[in-house]
């Protein structure tokens, strides 16, 4: 059994990071065509539906750690950050990540609730989320490495700046 909540940990994890992913980039860009004054209703509830999905598998996540037999973790060492001896550090920001992620779901379904500009300010701290999902995964996964996830992430910046840089362009000629 052991081998299969090990699979899972790290299926759901990689699922889950590669579904955050997406939504990053679905959302930077939405923002890209909200400036170019295009319509971005069905990228944002793409956008939403990836952050509900890649929140289930983090869930799931969390629960085949609480039920792996191999290290055997209390809740207390998945839930509160550096209570654990296995790992403390990427451990503390898988925790975090976790709570951030929370945080990112609870005020977009409430957005209307507690009003765009809270839900705004709000949602300018999901970087600190990715970078703390994307370092938790460097320091504690074993499916990619440093190189990898370098290129992954770099391609969409550079590829949202040249966008940025050719809306600039249209701009100055007009």
């Amino acid at each position: 059994m052991e081998m299969f909540e090990w699979y899972m940990i790290r299926a759901t994890g990689t699922v889950a990071y590669l579904l955050l992913y997406l939504s990053v980039i679905i959302g930077l860009y939405s923002q890209v065509q909200k400036m170019r004054k295009q319509k971005v209703t069905s990228t944002l509830v793409l956008h939403e539906s990836l952050s509900n999905w890649a929140f289930y598998l983090v869930l799931g996540h969390v629960s085949f750690l609480l039920i792996d037999s191999y290290i055997s973790f209390q809740w207390f060492e998945v839930l509160i950050p550096f209570n654990t001896d296995y790992k403390p550090l990427p451990m503390a920001m898988g925790a975090l990540s976790l709570y951030f992620l929370i945080i990112t779901v609870v005020t977009s379904k409430a957005r209307k609730k507690i009003g765009y500009q809270k839900w705004r300010k709000l949602h300018a701290l999901n970087p600190i989320l990715y970078i703390l999902v994307t370092l938790h995964g460097l320091f504690i996964g074993t499916d990619f490495q440093g190189v990898v996830l370098a290129v992954v992430n770099i391609i969409p910046v550079i590829f949202m700046g040249m966008l940025l840089q050719k809306d600039k362009q249209k701009v100055s000629l007009s």
